[in-house]
């Protein structure tokens, strides 16, 4: 019998929905789409980000070490919360040009861990921040191939059209998002929430792969997801989200 495969520990990492309000009424936020050439998910669109570095423990931010605790609902040492902020930033520097005035604009609003069963897992917070005025973003064109600015609901749309590639925290996201009618309703409400990891659950469900988030039937939880649970592999290899089992 052989034996079972030790799980791999997360690698510490951080993504930034970058919002603007849009002059006809509503938001967008920006979305970059992976290069051809990328390990997971090839030419799927995402947020801007990237792993968490050794150096970026050691650049400075404009909060106290109890506001940064804070900021994280007490989850991370005050060095850890200082990293993410601090990759955050960086990551949307390297991939889309633009430059934060600082970290602390940035707030928390959900937190994402890959299944154990995976090989290659991240264990990612994802900050939600205004886009400083004037900001031009764009691509590097390395990492990232593509950039626009979109609507979370009609992103939504184009994902259930086949149009959009998204990863399963990033279409949770925008669902998320396409709550809300101003990017100050979005900031206020990531200001006030408090983030619960979100660790998926691989499992064969009626013959089918299938991804089951907290509050699914089949993952009962105190702290379950908004909107639907579960995600089914269909033809080709992509994940649909499907509407969950009552």
């Amino acid at each position: 019998m052989s034996e079972p495969r030790a799980v791999v520990p997360p690698t510490p990492a951080a993504t930034v929905l970058l919002l603007r309000d849009d002059p006809v009424g509503g938001f967008s936020v920006f979305m970059v789409q992976r290069s051809m050439k990328s390990s997971f998910m090839p030419g799927a669109y995402v947020f801007p980000g990237g792993k968490v570095e050794d150096e970026d423990a050691e650049q400075p931010v404009r909060l106290s070490d109890q506001e940064l605790q804070q900021r994280f609902g007490g989850e991370l040492s005050v060095g850890s919360a200082r990293s993410h902020l601090v990759a955050a930033a960086r990551e949307v520097a390297e991939e889309t040009g633009v430059l934060l005035d600082d970290p602390s604009c940035m707030h928390v609003f959900s937190h994402w861990v890959t299944p154990e069963i995976e090989s290659r897992r991240f264990d990612t917070w994802f900050f939600a921040g205004r886009m400083p005025p004037d900001a031009a973003p764009t691509h590097d064109d390395f990492e990232v191939v593509a950039s626009k600015w979109v609507h979370p609901a009609s992103a939504l749309e184009s994902y259930g059209n086949g149009e959009l590639l998204l990863a399963p925290p990033t279409y949770y996201t925008l669902w998320d998002l396409a709550r809300f009618s101003s990017v100050d309703e979005v900031l206020d409400d990531a200001v006030a929430r408090h983030v619960v990891a979100i660790q998926p659950e691989f499992r064969e469900v009626e013959g089918r792969w299938t991804i089951l988030l907290p509050g699914d039937p089949l993952y009962p939880s105190e702290s379950p997801v908004l909107g639907p649970t579960r995600i089914v592999m269909g033809e080709g290899g992509r994940w649909w989200v499907v509407q969950s089992p009552a």
